[in-house]
């Protein structure tokens, strides 16, 4: 044939998602209880009020113009009951992704506005399920303000919703 060449090409289109999801693993129903004190003049122990049975996943993919994500969290319904505070910190993340992983912002006091947990998240996978990506672990925490103590009343039993978004830095 007199167009067969020795040389012929055609062109192949890649083309790569953007891509922003996360998810919690482990259980996603926390409780966390304040001990009452065993001997009369003792305060109440919040020593165990911790929880650490939560796990963030992420998927991202960035493009050029955004170099890393960040995941921010908030408490999006009820309120912490008066004299407490609410912490939360991401651990580092358990190795078993790939990718651009995020750092934890170290612990930080829950309100209802968003604050970064987990910040420098690149094109990264962290692995789905429990123990893999960021382990949360949760603490409730009497507010060293003066006079929160007083405040503590027993009938300010609550369940709060804690939303985390990924987004872009």
């Amino acid at each position: 044939h007199a167009q067969d060449k020795a040389d012929v090409s055609h062109t192949v289109a890649i083309s790569i998602p953007e891509c922003a999801i996360l998810d919690l693993e482990g259980t996603t129903s926390v409780s966390l209880s304040v001990a009452a004190p065993t001997e009369a003049g003792e305060a109440v122990d919040f020593s165990k009020a911790k929880n650490d049975a939560v796990w963030i996943n992420y998927s991202s993919i960035v493009g050029k113009s955004e170099t890393s994500r960040t995941v921010a969290a908030k408490i999006s319904n009820n309120s912490v009951p008066s004299g407490m505070l609410l912490k939360v910190t991401a651990g580092a993340d358990a190795g078993n992704g790939d990718g651009t992983m995020g750092s934890s912002a170290g612990q930080i006091t829950l309100t209802s506005t968003d604050q970064t947990v987990i910040s420098g998240i690149g094109s990264a996978y962290t692995a789905d399920g429990s123990s893999n990506g960021h382990q949360l672990t949760y603490a409730l925490e009497l507010d060293p303000t003066a006079g929160s103590y007083a405040q503590i009343d027993f009938d300010e039993d609550v369940t709060l919703t804690i939303t985390y978004t990924i987004s872009n830095l």
